[in-house]
């Protein structure tokens, strides 16, 4: 009784510490942006399976951003709905294909930046000025 006990209060005190700390326990935290570079405002609504969190207008050179722990079975999924005037577009914005790409910058933390432009839709690991060389392409506008 004396080890289970123990055991419970153990779990109590790291769950305590985590969310007092913001911080994830057993796996990475994540740190994801959306950053317009249209000129006119973007919509966007962004879901996983868990959580659903809304619709948001970003403005040009705006950006929406958010954190969340990876699950521990690595399935993490963020989705992505985007409007922008009559197009749209929807894509995966964090699964294990994009941990990948995203995790090239662990000096400082988990990030993975989005970049929407009237071309596209572009990722990386690092927030840098729009360069070939640093943004990978993922798809295009739908319609």
């Amino acid at each position: 009784m004396g080890a289970m006990h123990n055991l419970f209060t153990l779990l109590t005190l790291l769950s305590l510490i985590t969310s007092v700390t913001h911080a994830c326990f057993l796996t990475a935290k994540w740190n994801l942006y959306v950053i317009s570079n249209i000129e006119d405002d973007i919509v966007a609504h962004i879901k996983s399976g868990d959580d659903d969190l809304g619709n948001h207008t970003i403005p040009f050179n705006g950006n929406y951003n958010w954190s969340f722990c990876d699950r521990i079975d690595g399935r993490t999924l963020f989705y992505g709905y985007f409007w922008w005037g009559s197009k749209f577009t929807s894509l995966a914005l964090f699964d294990d294909e994009l941990r990948g790409p995203c995790a090239l910058n662990k000096e400082s933390g988990q990030h993975c930046y989005w970049l929407v432009r009237p071309g596209g839709f572009y990722v990386s690991a690092f927030n840098r000025t729009f360069a070939n060389n640093y943004w990978t392409f993922k798809k295009h506008w739908d319609g």
